[in-house]
């Protein structure tokens, strides 16, 4: 089976951590654990100090720790600002 992908970008200001296709990510937001798939809504949203899940089109699963961030959807393009 195909699975759709999400294309990502993580950035800070000095470079790019991660840009890529997954296929999905899970956030730690304010408002709780936001899981973004493929075509998902349009949102932005703050990030609050926890651990950021990718998982990859290989069924692997990366993590990345994040003190603070934000998060922008559109188009089917995340973009997280740490």
């Amino acid at each position: 089976m195909l699975q759709k992908l999400l294309n990502l970008t993580i950035t800070r200001v000095d470079g790019p951590v991660f840009d890529g296709s997954v296929i999905s990510v899970i956030v730690p937001s304010h408002a709780g654990q936001l899981e973004l798939l493929a075509n998902h809504e349009p949102l932005i949203a703050p990030l609050k100090a926890g651990i950021i899940r990718l998982k990859h089109q290989d069924g692997t699963v990366e993590t990345l720790e994040l003190k603070m961030g934000t998060l922008e959807m559109s188009n089917n393009h995340a973009t997280i600002l740490i």
